[in-house]
């Protein structure tokens, strides 16, 4: 990965605003989800170095969300598997609440452990880092994922050398829905220039309130 890597976390589906895990599952954005999709669009679209590459995971709230942003570049929205949330297993379309009284201590390990019949942390961070660099990228290019919020979180942790446990525990670089995050490589190394930035969602606030 050279150039401007810039990873996004999709917008507002009825399970995220339901507390409800949905990792596989193939659920769309709600009405708030669209309206950030939009503003998020707006964002990229005007930044300093125009977007020359758009990638999404192939479920549909990832889609729906870099849907605007292709279409006002005249981009493709390309997609893959291997930016799919975690596979949560029988955890799917369960909500939080159910999940902590249902098995408490396996429930507050995870991602660390894998949930019943789902994916391992390992899994995930393995096919979502060999998507990342099998992307060529040029110094003056700047490409943008639309991915999920366990996926971000291993990334940076792997690009960053962050601790998993530690970050997850602590929700650093916690990414709430469209939040982004922008890194480059810089000699060797991988620099941040935005963490979990959400800036775009302040006249969503400013319009709901």
């Amino acid at each position: 990965m050279t150039g401007l890597l810039t990873l996004v976390r999709h917008g507002r589906t009825a399970h995220n605003a339901a507390g409800r895990f949905q990792g596989w599952t193939d659920v769309a954005l709600d009405e708030q989800g669209h309206a950030q999709a939009q503003a998020l669009a707006a964002r990229l679209a005007a930044h300093v170095v125009r977007p020359t590459h758009l990638y999404a995971s192939d479920l549909s709230r990832t889609r729906q969300t870099a849907a605007p942003l292709g279409k006002q570049l005249g981009l493709p929205v390309q997609t893959s598997p291997a930016l799919r949330e975690i596979n949560i297993g029988t955890w799917e379309g369960r909500t939080l609440s159910e999940l902590d009284a249902l098995d408490p201590a396996r429930f507050r390990a995870w991602p660390l452990v894998a949930a019943p019949q789902g994916e391992s942390l390992e899994a995930v961070t393995g096919r979502a880092r060999t998507f990342l660099d099998r992307v060529a990228l040029t110094e003056t290019d700047h490409a943008v994922v639309v991915t999920h919020g366990v996926v971000i979180t291993a990334l940076l942790c792997d690009l960053l050398g962050w601790n998993f446990e530690e970050a997850w525990s602590t929700r650093r670089g916690l990414h709430d829905n469209t939040a982004l995050t922008s890194l480059r490589r810089t000699g060797g190394g991988v620099s941040v220039e935005v963490l979990a930035c959400g800036a775009h969602l302040a006249t969503l606030t400013v319009a709901a309130s």
